[in-house]
């Protein structure tokens, strides 16, 4: 939403409203201005897209548009850097990597796919970045 000005909102009204649900509103798919207010500084969990079983949860640092990470896969500690390009959230793990769009759902869920290919298990915020 911060890409429209309330200018081209019908009312004030639903300005009010579009500027109170925050970055990368629920439906939209996040832009990289988004992705690094919503991420950077957060924790997040989810359960595999590889494997469909195994949770994970990540922390992200906060900070530019590029950082680094830790997180658990299943009960292994790993470390990971991510960034962002083009709208779209990368990580590479070492052993591989990959990025996504990623829609924001709701407050605490965000819904990743992988080119238009909506993949079956959404990313849940456990802890939200600090406010700045």
């Amino acid at each position: 939403m911060h890409a429209v000005s309330c200018r081209r909102l019908i009312s004030a009204a639903l300005c009010g409203l579009a500027l109170a649900a925050g970055p990368g509103q629920a439906g939209e798919m996040m832009a990289a201005e988004d992705l690094l207010a919503v991420i950077p500084g957060a924790t997040l969990t989810g359960i595999s897209n590889e494997d469909f079983q195994t949770r994970w949860a990540q922390t992200y640092d906060s900070g530019g548009p590029s950082g680094s990470s830790t997180g658990t896969f299943g009960e292994r500690a790993y470390t990971s850097q991510w960034s962002v390009r083009r709208n779209l959230w990368c990580e590479d793990w070492g052993s591989g990597s990959g990025c996504w769009r990623l829609e924001r759902v709701d407050a605490v869920t965000i819904q990743p796919y992988h080119g238009d290919r909506k993949l079956p298990n959404a990313w849940r915020i456990m802890q939200p970045a600090a406010a700045e």
